[in-house]
């Protein structure tokens, strides 16, 4: 009786746990802040994957404070690890800068230009400390707010970027959507 009882409960928290598929196009769509990320990389669809560290998906947002130059930054960010057979991961990561969270409103656009003072997108490929594309002057992009429940810290929006390496090679960022609660540090 007990084994019965115990699989029944781990399978409503196992269903209980599912993350709803982010579509900010969808006018029916729902934001709760368990929407995720989402984007396409030249064309392919990326996903965060779970983590291992107990917190769920690799994705977050987050908005600290810079003291030292009196500035504030919301982070965007995901990690996805990659499929078999050889894992290889990527990562997205925007920066918004000079922002609180309580400044930000529906319809805000942020442009996403280059890393020096100015907000900025960036691609990874199983990045360890440092991002291997960036946007700069000529390779930019935007990210759009679309939902803000300041209260519950739930953010919607799209973005869409092109980044460049030191090479000059580009990636496309496209069709990148986020429906998630929110940390202030």
């Amino acid at each position: 009786m007990n084994k019965n009882l115990i699989l029944i409960l781990s399978i409503l928290t196992l269903i209980g746990c599912d993350v709803a598929s982010v579509d900010v196009d969808d006018e029916n769509y729902v934001f709760d802040g368990r929407g995720g990320m989402k984007c396409k990389v030249d064309g392919k669809l990326i996903k965060p994957k779970a983590s291992l560290n107990g917190t769920g998906l690799a994705a977050d947002i987050n908005f600290v404070p810079f003291p030292l130059n009196d500035e504030d930054i919301m982070s965007i960010s995901f990690l996805s690890s990659g499929e078999s057979p050889d894992f290889i991961s990527e990562a997205v990561r925007i920066k918004i800068i000079d922002i609180r969270a309580e400044s930000v409103q529906v319809g805000d656009v942020y442009q996403l230009e280059s890393e020096i003072d100015s907000s900025f997108g960036e691609y990874g490929i199983n990045p360890a400390t440092d991002y291997d594309y960036s946007t700069d002057d000529q390779n930019v992009g935007e990210l759009k707010i679309v939902f803000h429940d300041f209260e519950n810290r739930i953010l919607g929006g799209t973005f869409e970027f092109d980044a460049v390496d030191a090479n000059g090679n580009l990636v496309e960022i496209r069709e990148g959507e986020f429906d998630m609660k929110y940390l202030i540090n």
